[in-house]
């Protein structure tokens, strides 16, 4: 199944440094998904998160909620990866941090089609950034994003996001260990709906609506007073914890039209950027072009 199926609203909440105890941010995720139904009974917790911990071995655990919840408290762990169910009908949760690029992390989700999951996480999102200092939280609609991010032609990008536009630039990166076909890529660097690396592991996307806590501003290129006065914001909230803007109404679904020039008007708001739809045109054409069917 291809990433144009789904249909869901993911979200990604990124960090200064390792949120402590992670058991909190693992409470407030579980609490939210009770409350909107969608907890699942069971998770498998993966090792990955398990740095410089001997837990088991590489050996995946099967747990309750509940009891992931003591097995955080008892032990120094910095993160954690879950997943609940199989393709098509699986969930997926990690908070990972940088390793050894820095403390720096991201909470976030993958959600297959099938799976009942909740398609707004605004709720998580206000109450972790109250819990604990954010970089910046986002949402956005998987379709569209999973569209503008491609940069990997060789990986079916026609049969999952239609015709290859012919302004893309495309090069081939030959295979690391010089067996295999290598890589052919196009430069989505213009592209609308792309993200932006903060630092590493932790993006900025320029989503309908965004939370932007204070250690945001330090990679903005305006500052928070700028933001505040930019008049094509339809809401705006500041609070002690984040500012949160909301520019279009629901998740973008298009680079092109009313919602490309207004994914533009982030670019050029908060990195003095500007986007492009179609590729190599320099403007933001009027009707659709392009993408999913």
């Amino acid at each position: 199944m291809s990433n144009v199926d789904l249909n869901w609203v993911f979200f990604s909440v990124g960090f200064p440094d390792i949120p402590e105890p992670v058991l909190d941010i693992w409470q407030v995720l579980t609490g939210f998904l009770e409350r909107e139904r969608s907890l699942p009974k069971m998770f498998e917790l993966s090792p990955l998160a398990r740095h410089g911990e001997d837990i088991l071995g590489e050996e995946r655990l099967r747990l309750t909620p509940d009891a992931i919840s003591s097995f955080l408290a008892s032990k120094k762990l910095v993160g954690f990866s879950v997943n609940a169910g199989r393709h098509p009908k699986m969930i997926w949760f990690s908070l990972l941090n940088a390793k050894g690029l820095g403390r720096q992390s991201e909470l976030r989700c993958q959600i297959d089609k099938d799976v009942k999951a909740p398609n707004d996480w605004s709720q998580l999102v206000q109450a972790i950034a109250v819990l604990t200092p954010i970089i910046g939280a986002w949402q956005w609609q998987m379709p569209y994003q999973s569209w503008q991010w491609n940069f990997r032609v060789d990986l079916g990008y026609e049969r999952s996001f239609g015709e290859i536009p012919p302004g893309f630039r495309r090069w081939h990166e030959p295979s690391i260990d010089g067996i295999g076909n290598g890589r052919i890529l196009v430069d989505t660097s213009l592209n609308p709906g792309r993200p932006k690396e903060l630092i590493p592991t932790i993006n900025f996307y320029p989503t309908a609506e965004m939370w932007l806590g204070p250690h945001f501003w330090q990679y903005a290129k305006c500052t928070k007073e700028e933001a505040l006065a930019a008049d094509f914001f339809i809401e705006k909230r500041d609070t002690p914890h984040y500012l949160y803007l909301k520019c279009w109404p629901e998740p973008f679904t298009r680079p092109d039209g009313e919602q490309g020039r207004m994914q533009q008007r982030l670019w050029k708001l908060f990195f003095h950027e500007d986007c492009e739809w179609p590729p190599g045109s320099g403007t933001i054409c009027d009707e659709p072009m392009y993408g999913p069917p």
